[in-house]
């Protein structure tokens, strides 16, 4: 998983982010704001001394029980940090080797007139808490390359909505993300520009918020960073009874642990040192999960190739840039023998060197394919126990897929493995259960026809011995002759 923002990438999994908050203004609810815009820019410098990869200031209080101030206000504000901010970014030293440096800036506001005033090359996240009830902000986002971070929410900012009832929450919140996901990226912005926000205290009750809390692998699987605003919260303070935010610190930690533990990628809080103390201490102890992505394209017939498994370049450049930003995010990449040869694959990217993995029972590899003479990551092959195998400059691997899978897991440094088929490996991988992701360009001017042209699973009648459930978490028409459509497991 990749997060773009202007000038860099950021590659998930990682240690969490920390977003140090920043408020100016004189009524946070947790009494931490000012409107010295000194002290502002000083509490930011010890942010990112105490941990911070993402600083986060706002000028207009979240509270329901105060008036909003005006667009001009809320501008000036905001300016008046802007103004010093590059300064204190640039000369601030961070914590640890693994902060995020220089570090970010988010602006947290939902107006779209003072996003169009402020949003600038030092910008890197616009924080919206609006629930992006129309596409403005996210076209002023795409206009200006600045990633952009969606709430759950209900109705107008600024209004209380504690009376509010689900009847299914997960359900509800799972098809919001859904539609505004595609409203984004129908604005202008790439899945891959988009942060998720579960709205913790937004139109929830205790017990809602930790039904989210329990089920946030849910909103993971949508396949974008998830930010958890869980600083002095509410929440906390129901289940300790504690009414006052500041002594709800202990609370905040316990519920970035268990943030953590689900999935979780960013936190919102307001005690970065004590947050940032407890990533060092959580994160080695963490499962650690190989996440499995396929990447494919389909005819109209739903083939990935042609009977004889020749080349089938029958999609767009913008489907093979698409690809490569795929490869940007995996450290390892995974094919079958066949596929290898028939499209005369390298697995190379520049500026980057994931594994080139490949699969063949038989291990009858050629050593003139281009894959053993060209630069790049190293080459792992995949071969049955008695295959024979010759000399090849590429690490030789007996066994079974799984077995293989289970090594790339314990290897340190590889996170996200890459299949780029062909149908056999993915039908495999599929019997496995182990695909997290599927990524299809699916290319409806062309038909291949025929019973031996593979489809995504292997040949046509070569069922799965059980269906997988998958849902589809982005849809993008690529002009008048592609879709390219990304879907993530479907969890129960």
């Amino acid at each position: 998983m990749i997060l773009r923002l202007p000038g860099r990438s950021i590659k998930f999994p990682r240690r969490p982010l920390l977003m140090g908050i920043v408020n100016i203004n004189d009524d946070s609810f947790s009494g931490d704001g000012t409107l010295d815009p000194n002290e502002a820019l000083e509490l930011a410098r010890s942010h990112i001394r105490e941990g911070a990869d993402i600083i986060d200031i706002g000028a207009e209080s979240a509270r329901t029980n105060r008036e909003a101030i005006s667009v001009e206000e809320e501008v000036n504000r905001l300016r008046s940090f802007l103004e010093h901010w590059p300064s204190i970014r640039d000369e601030t030293s961070g914590a640890d080797s693994e902060q995020l440096s220089p570090v970010l800036l988010s602006i947290n506001t939902w107006r779209p007139e003072v996003v169009a005033e402020i949003i600038s090359e030092d910008v890197d996240l616009l924080n919206d808490m609006s629930a992006l009830p129309d596409d403005r902000n996210a076209r002023l986002c795409a206009e200006h390359g600045v990633a952009l971070l969606i709430m759950h929410s209900v109705g107008q900012p600024k209004v209380s909505h504690t009376h509010q009832k689900w009847d299914d929450l997960m359900g509800s919140m799972l098809s919001f993300f859904q539609e505004k996901i595609s409203a984004a990226c129908a604005a202008g912005l790439s899945h891959d520009q988009i942060i998720l926000d579960p709205g913790i205290d937004f139109a929830k009750q205790k017990d809602d918020n930790l039904t989210v809390l329990n089920q946030l692998e849910k909103i993971i699987a949508l396949g974008c960073p998830v930010l958890l605003p869980i600083s002095r919260k509410t929440v906390i303070g129901d289940v300790l009874d504690l009414p006052d935010p500041r002594d709800r610190d202990a609370g905040t930690v316990a519920l970035l642990t268990q943030g953590m533990m689900k999935g979780a990628h960013i936190f919102r809080v307001h005690n970065v040192r004590a947050c940032w103390e407890a990533l060092r201490v959580v994160t080695p102890l963490l499962p650690k999960k190989l996440r499995i992505i396929i990447n494919m394209a389909i005819t109209g017939d739903g083939k990935v190739s042609t009977s004889s498994n020749s080349p089938a370049h029958f999609t767009s450049k913008k489907d093979l840039d698409r690809l490569l930003e795929i490869r940007k995010g995996a450290d390892a990449i995974l094919v079958g023998r066949k596929t290898l040869e028939a499209d005369q694959m390298t697995m190379t990217i520049e500026g980057h060197s994931p594994l080139r993995c490949v699969i063949s029972e038989s291990g009858c590899f050629d050593p003139e394919h281009p894959l053993f003479t060209s630069e790049g990551g190293e080459r792992h092959l995949i071969v049955g126990k008695d295959a024979e195998v010759p000399d090849l400059p590429a690490t030789i691997h007996r066994g079974t897929l799984d077995e293989f899978l289970e090594e790339l897991r314990l290897q340190e440094g590889i996170h996200t493995l890459l299949c780029e088929g062909g149908g056999t490996l993915v039908k495999e991988l599929f019997e496995l259960d182990v695909v997290d992701e599927i990524n299809i360009t699916w290319a409806p001017h062309t038909l291949f026809g025929g019973k031996e042209a593979p489809t995504l699973t292997g040949l046509a009648d070569n069922f799965l011995p059980e269906s997988r459930h998958y849902h589809l978490s982005h849809f993008l028409k690529n002009g008048e002759n592609e879709v390219f459509l990304t879907y993530h497991k479907k969890l129960s």
